[in-house]
């Protein structure tokens, strides 16, 4: 019956770190690494084995997952898997690898 209402607590604003503003002149340049709107130039080319692997894992995981649960899959099986699916990037050319990196 009597209760008052407590005002509301004003929202706090964002810390410096946490909000999101414009870069000023006074700032560090950021480096076209860092720099999202930079135009990528290619990763190196061991990257692409990298990036074959998360492919064909994605591609392929169901077959994975069923030799995963297969009875005789053990923590040997880990590494021959792994290799297995790296051998699988070596039968690109580099100039193959470079098209594939650039694309991506």
């Amino acid at each position: 019956m009597g209760k008052s209402k407590k005002p509301k607590p004003e929202p706090k604003s964002p810390s410096p770190a946490t909000s999101s503003r414009a870069i000023t002149e006074s700032e560090e340049p950021v480096s076209p690494a860092e720099d999202p709107t930079a135009e990528a130039s290619p990763p190196p080319k061991e990257d692409f084995e990298s990036y074959y692997i998360k492919r064909v894992t994605a591609e392929f995981a169901d077959d994975i997952d069923k030799l995963r649960n297969a009875p005789d899959f053990s923590e040997e099986s880990v590494p021959v898997l792994i290799q297995a699916l790296k051998q699988g990037s070596k039968g690109f050319s580099d100039e193959d690898k470079e098209k594939v990196m650039r694309g991506r």
